[in-house]
């Protein structure tokens, strides 16, 4: 069992996974009256949506291959033990994306629409609970929402071939998530993997009335996570994570324990 959470580990490290949604940030909690702040990183390489409405488009009209290209989040994050085994933590930083989708009439393709967002305020929030088993084992549950609000740089190509550009003045994604896992500590690493369920939701306002709103949720609401913590001092920890199946990322965290 050993050996297979050292390649579980190692597996993290090697394959380039990346990820839309938020990290757990490591499996165990703080301790009661605890507190711990640190970095926190993700680098987005793509994420699939499912369109699900939009205003102004013909009656036979959709749209289509929406993806989140790639992103980035980068922030601080700060978490306080209320129990031995219960954590609250807030997450604040920036982060921005890239959004490509294409508009059907129908079967037939038409205009290809892509978005820039600028760098922006993000937020989260959360729980995290881990419960001692025999033999050095975890199991924990990690719950959390995140959410942030852009404008937008859109470039709109036509079949044409003709370009048009739009400042999209709202441009928000928000999501939630329940991850369950399990973790073993191995002298200085505690390797742990996971389920998670999430809900992500993607809505865009043009200021102009061309398609108005397109709104769009997670194609895919179940994946697979698994990271590490390791603690490379009394009071410091760095974690890695990589998610996938529902999405695909790799997050970086370092912590400093009061």
């Amino acid at each position: 069992m050993k050996k297979f959470l050292v390649l579980c580990f190692a597996f993290v490290l090697l394959v380039p996974f990346v990820s839309y949604a938020a990290s757990i940030g490591g499996a165990e909690t703080q301790g009661k009256g605890k507190a711990a702040i640190g970095l926190d990183n993700e680098y987005i390489f793509g994420k699939d949506w499912k369109f699900k409405s939009a205003t102004l488009l013909p009656a036979n009209g959709t749209i289509k291959d929406i993806e989140t290209e790639k992103g980035y989040y980068a922030g601080m994050k700060a978490a306080y033990g209320l129990l031995d085994n219960l954590d609250i933590y807030v997450r604040a930083g920036a982060s921005d994306y890239r959004v490509k989708c294409q508009v059907f009439t129908g079967s037939t393709p038409g205009d290809k629409l892509n978005y820039d967002t600028d760098t922006d305020f993000t937020y989260g929030f959360g729980l995290k609970g881990a419960y001692a088993l025999k033999n050095d084992w975890l199991a924990g549950c990690d719950l959390q929402y995140r959410r942030s609000k852009h404008e937008a740089k859109g470039k709109e190509t036509a079949v044409s071939g003709a370009e048009d550009t739009t400042t999209y003045k709202s441009f928000v994604i928000q999501e939630w998530h329940v991850a369950p896992y399990i973790a073993k500590k191995l002298g200085d690493f505690v390797p742990y993997l996971g389920v998670r369920y999430s809900d992500a939701k993607l809505e865009i306002k043009n200021p102009v009335a061309s398609w108005g709103e397109i709104k769009a949720e997670a194609d895919d609401n179940v994946g697979v996570f698994l990271g590490t913590d390791y603690q490379i001092s009394e009071n410091w920890k760095v974690n890695l994570e990589g998610r996938f199946i529902d999405e695909t990322a790799m997050s970086f965290g370092l912590a400093y324990k009061f």
